[in-house]
């Protein structure tokens, strides 16, 4: 379905998981986990909102997304969050034996992230790991491919890390998988704690994390009141476009 211009498919966790497994069979696949700030980011950034829309596989990641298809078209929109995406995904890759490489965060993130889900999925191939910032695009690049990784996850925040993705995916041609999961790393090393599960399913993560991450406040705000901004002005369109075709 179409939410405020952005594609997202609204399929179940056992449908992304034979995604995924078919996508590991053959060609290069992108696929991206929105939430509100994608949507307001899409808004204002073609390239951007065109790099969602050419996913190959866009699952809602934030309760925004779910929340506007719900009361701009009465839709009711499937929501799997980011951390339980790479989950899926690692166990997945321990199934088929298929490599997988970790790229993002700050430095020994992506390592820790790498120790904790190796003991959460015994004998899972994590080929490789490297920090997000301040190296060379084509030493990472370079890297990645010397690993044979199949799945590459990355985490540079959104909307680094999908337009990254679509300007590299084409010079990694082993990798078959890659996907944004911004903070995921740092949620699963234990270096930012979780929102509760009672929270995250009535989504209000952003809650929690303004409680333990104030300097956040800014970005919150953001996205919580410029996603209303825009249901609200999509709503008023359909209903003045409903006007003009009553009369």
């Amino acid at each position: 379905m179409r939410v405020l211009g952005v594609k997202i498919d609204n399929l179940t966790v056992k449908q992304i998981g034979e995604k995924i497994e078919e996508f590991l069979l053959a060609g290069q696949h992108q696929v991206v986990l929105p939430y509100s700030l994608f949507l307001l980011r899409a808004q204002k950034d073609k390239k951007f909102r065109n790099i969602l829309n050419q996913a190959a596989l866009s699952v809602a990641d934030g309760f925004g997304p779910v929340l506007a298809a719900r009361l701009v078209s009465g839709q009711k929109l499937k929501r799997f969050l980011g951390v339980d995406f790479v989950r899926l995904l690692c166990q997945i890759a321990q199934a088929t034996e298929s490599g997988v490489f970790l790229f993002g965060g700050q430095p020994h993130v992506a390592a820790r992230a790498a120790r904790v889900l190796q003991r959460q999925f015994a004998n899972l191939p994590i080929v490789g790991t490297c920090r997000g910032f301040d190296l060379d695009e084509n030493y990472v690049i370079n890297y990645v491919n010397n690993s044979g990784a199949e799945i590459l996850i990355v985490a540079l925040g959104m909307p680094k890390q999908e337009k990254w993705i679509a300007r590299n995916l084409i010079k990694m041609p082993k990798v078959k998988i890659a996907v944004g999961v911004g903070g995921a790393f740092d949620f699963i090393s234990g270096r930012t704690k979780r929102a509760p599960w009672w929270l995250r399913r009535s989504g209000l993560e952003w809650l929690f994390r303004l409680i333990i991450q104030p300097w956040r406040i800014k970005k919150i705000f953001r996205a919580v009141f410029g996603l209303t901004w825009l249901i609200l002005r999509s709503k008023l369109k359909t209903k003045s476009e409903n006007i003009k075709i009553a009369t």
